[in-house]
Formats: structure tokens, C-alpha cells, sequence
């Protein structure tokens, strides 16, 4: 793992800068969520993640989108390597700059639908 953490140092990142210890939660929490998700599945998770903290409507660290109340997982489990990579390559390039939110059985109320993928409904805000 400690490649791959000095590996993903290298990659460019968008307008934040993330350090290792963030790209670790990002990948367990995209373990624990996505899973059994497709790779597609996981890039989206991890995006609502980046897109949150990347957000003036939302905190500005991961460990802080991540641990506000009721929105993701407490994560214990280190994911594969592969997941990892697709966190590094989110940061780089999203698959989507729009999603802030995910759940299981339909779309959110408040949100604006964008796309469902696999047991995943991710939508965004209209602005």
C-alpha cells in the first residue's frame, strides 16, 4: 500500500489538495459503500465524496464531508489497491463533476436526478 500511496503523490490534483491520509479514508469509505458496486459505481461514490469537499456547501475536508451525520460509512476495512487508483484518478479527472449525493431504492427528494447506476441513485443540486 505504501506505493501506491507514494504513486497517487505524484498525480496531479484538482483545486484541493489531497494528502494521503485523505485519499485512504476516500478509498475505504468507497470500499465499504461501492464495493460490490461496479468500477463506474465506485468512481461516482468517491465523486460525491470530492465533489462535496471541492463544494462551498459543504466542508472543505475530507474527514469532515466524510463523518457529517447520517451521510457515509465509518470505514475499518483498508479496500483493494484498485481502489485507490480510481480515488487518484477521480482527483484528477472526475467522471462526474456534478454528484453530491447517493442512496439505494430511488432518487433523493431535494436533489436533481442524474444517474442510477447499479444499486446506486446519484443526483446533484440545480444551480
Amino acid at each position: 500500500m505504501f506505493l501506491i500511496i507514494c504513486t497517487l503523490l505524484a498525480i496531479p490534483v484538482s483545486a484541493h489538495e489531497y494528502d494521503p491520509a485523505e485519499i485512504v479514508l476516500i478509498g475505504k469509505v468507497v470500499h465499504h459503500e461501492a464495493g460490490n458496486q461496479s468500477e463506474l459505481g465506485k468512481r461516482l461514490v468517491a465523486d460525491t465524496i470530492l465533489n462535496r469537499v471541492e463544494s462551498d456547501k459543504f466542508p472543505n475536508t475530507v474527514a469532515e464531508v466524510i463523518n457529517q451525520p447520517g451521510q457515509y460509512c465509518t470505514p475499518k476495512e483498508y479496500p483493494p489497491d484498485g481502489t485507490y487508483k480510481i480515488v487518484a484518478e477521480e482527483i484528477y479527472m472526475r467522471t462526474n463533476p456534478k454528484v453530491l449525493y447517493f442512496k439505494t431504492g430511488g432518487y433523493h427528494s431535494f436533489a436533481v436526478p442524474i444517474i442510477k447506476e447499479g444499486n446506486h441513485y446519484f443526483s446533484g443540486r440545480s444551480e
